[in-house]
């Protein structure tokens, strides 16, 4: 059967059609567009009408993308920004009149489980999906969720916080990041290891396509290594650019340039607080544990 989901995250929207064999997808279609949600909250909790509609608009395409596809069902959920924001009965209200489409709001947990299940393999893991609005860890095996985390940092909520344009402010990101995810880290420590750490989300396969020296996605960084030296030779450097410096660096894509830095902090972070000097980026997404698991 062919199958589409849209999903609204806090720096992109995407979407992914797929025909679904139980929990095996083939001949998969993406797309995606940078929505940039969560940088249009307020100080209120709002999200400005105009990135409303934007992003509106954007599901529309993908929406249409699907149904090219000829997929037979497309199921639409939002992340992070959405369960900030407090107008999204507005925003989903505008996409059931453009769309027909009934807007989920998941949980930061669902949001965990759904990163684990389109990697878990049945292997015991530690999975790590950095977002713009939140970070998810979660630990299990055999297709099984033992623990899961949602924590309130992303590479777009922490640029909001504490901007990088120095050396100077990368060390107050980092030290940021510590702090908010030392106790998450101390409730690892206490659960039966992993021996390998999986990273999804684009601080994640961008930082494998800057070691690569050219965009990459998807399947282009399955399997790719990134180190926390990698990691924090790429932080040093972008942190010393300017904006439009950092928009020519080989493997950045201009649209992440703004909060490339802040998501390498979470994952450097990531690596020292438990114990791993490197993880395994994977180009699949909650999209593929979603489908995986209707």
């Amino acid at each position: 059967m062919k199958r589409a989901a849209i999903a609204i995250g806090s720096n992109s929207t995407r979407m992914l059609a797929a025909e679904v064999q139980g929990s095996v997808l083939t001949h998969s279609v993406r797309g995606r567009e940078e929505t940039r949600l969560f940088l249009g909250l307020d100080e209120a909790g709002n999200i400005s009408p105009e990135r409303l509609e934007s992003t509106a608009q954007a599901v529309c395409r993908l929406y249409g993308q699907a149904l090219d596809y000829g997929a037979e069902s497309v199921a639409l959920f939002a992340t992070s920004a959405m369960r900030d924001a407090k107008n999204s009965e507005q925003f989903a209200a505008r996409i059931r009149e453009l769309t027909g489409l009934q807007l989920q709001v998941i949980s930061g947990e669902e949001e965990a489980r759904l990163a684990f299940m389109a990697v878990s393999r049945g292997k015991r893991r530690l999975v790590m999906d950095i977002g713009g609005g939140s970070t998810e860890w979660t630990l299990g095996e055999n297709n099984r969720v033992e623990w899961a985390v949602s924590m309130q940092l992303g590479a777009a909520r922490l640029l909001k916080t504490q901007p990088i344009d120095s050396p100077e402010d990368a060390e107050k990101a980092l030290a940021l990041c510590r702090e908010i995810m030392t106790p998450y880290a101390d409730q690892l420590r206490a659960l039966p290891p992993a021996p390998e750490m999986i990273g999804l989300g684009g601080s994640c396969t961008t930082s494998a396509a800057m070691t690569m020296g050219r965009e990459a996605h998807g399947e282009e960084v399955e399997g790719k290594i990134v180190t926390r030296e990698s990691a924090l030779k790429q932080l040093t450097l972008l942190s010393t650019l300017t904006l439009e410096e950092r928009m020519r660096v080989p493997g950045l894509p201009a649209s992440r340039a703004i909060h490339m830095p802040h998501g390498l902090c979470i994952l450097i972070t990531a690596l020292e607080l438990t114990g791993f000097g490197q993880l395994t980026v994977s180009g699949k997404t909650n999209l593929d544990g979603y489908l995986m698991n209707i």
